[in-house]
């Protein structure tokens, strides 16, 4: 009979769409940059959903938040009861070319493109938080996610805020309540280190991706840490971590799970937004004739080369 129950409530997860119209609204006029989110909200009357709010990717330098890659994955969410927001943010990587022509000036300019990226990331959960009424949202249930760049946005959001680095942004018991990562990466000095417990992730990764490193990415004294080794952070604390690592992928994995992936990440929200997310998972998806890459190597150069 559980088994029974468990199919019915499968099987009540909608994976078809119908194209919703989103609302947009401005969050933030920074320097020339008007920023702004697209809200994608259930058809029903409940008057509060659980959010995700979304980052595109683009590598810093590009991208846009109604992309078409990203619209049908949207309108699922908002058909299975979630509100999904696509956010604006500064894409600051390529501001002073000179930087980028070496390592060490690419690592200084990725830092300030991530931070301006975290900010605007901030600015719009700020927005959402002074204004869940009217966008239908719980406070108590927005879950930060992002694609690529944006998935390194959501991540960053994530880490700072547990290492007390948006001290004063935020009411006092604010967290996110869940991180969803398309082929994200946390950018660290040193070590990872974590003040505070971390929300529970979703994390997709394939450990052939050239464009964000799967595990590491050491710079000097500053790291790129891709989903292989902020899952085995997860598990040093305890929290539960859905990890699903793609063999042979490439960067793809940064937009594919929003097809492919849909039951796993609908029930990671589901059990997210009912306090139910004990789960740790370490899951290694094969194709057919997919080459295994056991040691992905990943240099610098190679990022630059992928992303510029």
């Amino acid at each position: 009979m559980k088994r029974f129950l468990t199919f019915l409530g499968l099987i009540s997860i909608v994976l078809s769409s119908h194209a919703v119209e989103p609302r947009s609204y401005e969050f933030a006029v920074i320097g020339n940059d008007t920023l702004r989110m697209d809200v994608y909200m259930p058809d029903d009357t409940c008057a509060a959903h659980p959010a995700v709010l979304f980052a595109f990717g683009g590598g810093f330098t590009h991208g846009k938040r109604n992309d078409s890659h990203y619209t049908e994955y949207f309108n699922t969410l908002a058909d299975n009861g979630i509100v999904a927001i696509s956010t604006d943010y500064r894409t600051t990587l390529a501001k002073d070319p000179q930087k980028l022509t070496s390592a060490d000036g690419f690592a200084q300019a990725l830092t300030g493109a991530i931070s301006d990226a975290v900010s605007d990331f901030y600015t719009a959960t700020c927005y959402i938080l002074q204004n869940a009424e009217q966008i239908r949202v719980d406070t108590g249930k927005i879950i930060a996610s992002g694609s690529s760049a944006g998935a390194i946005t959501a991540l960053q959001a994530e880490y700072g805020l547990r290492n007390g680095q948006a001290a004063g942004i935020f009411p006092q018991e604010f967290n996110y309540a869940g991180v969803i990562s398309f082929a994200g990466a946390i950018f660290s000095s040193g070590s990872m280190y974590w003040q505070n417990k971390s929300c529970p992730m979703l994390l997709f990764h394939g450990d052939a991706d050239r464009n964000v490193p799967y595990d590491r990415l050491s710079a000097g004294p500053v790291s790129l840490c891709g989903s292989a080794t902020i899952a085995r952070s997860l598990a040093s604390q305890a929290v539960p971590c859905e990890f699903y690592s793609f063999a042979g992928a490439d960067h793809v994995i940064a937009t594919s799970p929003m097809t492919d992936n849909l039951y796993d990440i609908l029930g990671f929200v589901k059990r997210v937004a009912e306090g139910k997310e004990t789960l740790t998972i370490n899951a290694v998806v094969t194709k057919p004739g997919a080459t295994v890459n056991t040691a992905p190597v990943f240099s610098i150069e190679d990022y630059i080369k992928a992303n510029m």
